[in-house]
């Protein structure tokens, strides 16, 4: 028959797992809770980043309008002779449509660069329709 174990024994090996397990849980704990204070600082950066830039955004005026893009001029004739093919004409702007208040911020967002998809998000988080903007500023291929 097989001796029996000596209780002292099992019990220093037990307690010398106790302590290698909590040793080993503060030092994880210890890195997680630094990881853990980095991205929250992160995000509070970017809080306030974002809080800044509706700020911003905010405070343009309802028609703003980015500047025109230059215009590139040929300095060369292409037609020496004289002869225009093709008269220039004047495209007739589209009558403009009434635009709901709740819907001028997302707007002033479009027209100043920020990403349709970046609005539309925002849109769905104030509570707004995202298809909605769509209808009031239809999207460009650029």
């Amino acid at each position: 028959m097989a001796e029996a174990v000596d209780t002292k024994k099992t019990i220093s090996m037990i307690n010398a797992f106790a302590v290698a397990t909590g040793e080993f849980l503060n030092h994880f704990c210890a890195k997680a809770h630094k990881r853990i204070s980095a991205v929250n600082r992160q995000i509070e950066r970017l809080e306030a980043l974002t809080a800044l830039l509706e700020y911003k955004v905010n405070s343009l005026p309802a028609d703003f309008a980015p500047p025109p893009a230059p215009v590139a001029t040929n300095p060369q004739n292409p037609n020496p002779g004289g002869e225009n093919n093709a008269p220039n004409e004047v495209q007739p702007e589209p009558p403009k449509q009434e635009i709901p208040e709740e819907y001028l911020p997302y707007i002033r967002m479009l027209k100043v660069g920020v990403p349709r998809v970046a609005v539309k998000h925002k849109m769905v988080a104030d509570g707004q329709d995202p298809n909605k903007i769509d209808e009031l500023v239809p999207p460009t291929d650029d």
